[in-house]
């Protein structure tokens, strides 16, 4: 084997255990359910006391498909203690390809530090599954916190 092709070899082989998410290919799919996590409040604490601040949740779902369109036939938001919150969808939502949709949730109670969505969506053809994120911004005093979660497939 030439210095050339070895070093290809050692290069790919690198690349593919540095970014084990390049190397596998993407599934196309008619359609599935993305659980999305979601964090409604941060926490400061000071010593002894704890300080709870309240977050606003953009989420965002993207078609990522180039040719498929897609249809959203649920967004369901969940509290901490899994109990059906609000359905954000009363009519399916058509994503054609490239294009996104978004919804808001407004800084929730200091008592529901944890929820989620779990999106359902469809294909009449096989798609690129939909990417599904939720980003959280809050504010205490003169300071900001903001982060984003990525949604995941789950089986039903």
């Amino acid at each position: 084997m030439s210095k050339t092709s070895s070093f290809v070899v050692m290069l790919i082989t690198s690349l593919t255990l540095f970014f084990p998410c390049m190397s596998s290919a993407v599934e196309l799919s008619t359609g599935s359910t993305i659980y999305v996590p979601m964090y409604r409040t941060f926490y400061n604490i000071y010593g002894s006391s704890k300080d709870a601040y309240g977050l606003t949740i953009t989420a965002c779902l993207r078609n990522t498909d180039p040719k498929q369109v897609i249809v959203i036939s649920a967004i369901d938001h969940y509290d901490s203690d899994g109990k059906l919150v609000k359905k954000f969808v009363s009519e399916p939502i058509t994503l054609k390809p490239w294009s996104s949709t978004e919804l808001s949730i407004p800084p929730g109670g200091t008592e529901d530090y944890g929820a989620n969505l779990i999106v359902r969506w469809k294909s009449e053809q096989p798609a690129n599954p939909p990417l599904a994120e939720a980003m959280m911004v809050g504010q205490m005093m003169n300071r900001g916190i903001s982060f984003n979660t990525l949604g995941i497939e789950i089986k039903e």
